[in-house]
């Protein structure tokens, strides 16, 4: 079985030295706004004693989806680049219902927040 070998360009190899630059440092910005979202949940759940609300664990999926298509073009698995060169990508995912929202049976299809 023969492996096709990608040869880049001079130009092109130094685009993808900028682009990688620039996708590691918002990588590390969504690593950080995720970390935020994970205090915010515990302290959450502490304080309540339930389950942060769907919108909330909506747009941590999404972010945790976001970072790994950066971390899937950074390693060269993905062709495409990603946002904001094109649209925001779909979870990965949907995220998991609640044990409450399990119990009530009412979790819609797609796992966007109601």
């Amino acid at each position: 079985m023969q492996v096709e070998e990608l040869q880049l360009e001079h130009k092109e190899t130094g685009f993808r030295i900028l682009l990688t630059l620039f996708f590691w440092v918002i990588m590390e910005l969504v690593k950080t706004v995720l970390g935020a979202v994970v205090l915010f949940e515990l302290a959450f759940a502490l304080i309540t004693q339930r389950a942060p609300s769907d919108r909330v664990r909506w747009f941590a999926n999404r972010a945790l989806s976001y970072h790994y298509r950066i971390l899937r073009f950074l390693t060269y698995n993905e062709p495409d680049w990603p946002f904001p060169f094109s649209d925001f990508p779909p979870q990965v995912e949907p995220s998991a219902p609640t044990r409450e929202r399990r119990e009530e049976g009412s979790e819609n299809a797609e796992g966007k927040p109601d």
